[in-house]
């Protein structure tokens, strides 16, 4: 798999989502497994739905003859 610039743009997004919910889980009082479960679960959605967007951008973007 090649990694580019626009994979890229779609995972740190991600990712920092992940770790700020869990910055914000550990410091309302979760216990540190559920925080860092949490954050993974966060950060997969989070990369997950930017994939989908940039599928849909690159689809649109390609016009309707390609």
């Amino acid at each position: 798999m090649k990694i580019n610039a626009s994979m890229t743009s779609v995972v740190i997004p991600g990712i920092v989502a992940g770790v700020i919910y869990f910055v914000i889980a550990f410091a309302t009082g979760a216990s540190a497994v559920a925080s860092i479960i949490g954050g993974i679960v966060v950060a997969a959605i989070g990369v997950s739905i930017g994939f989908i967007f940039r599928a849909v951008y690159k689809r649109r973007a390609a016009g309707p003859n390609e």
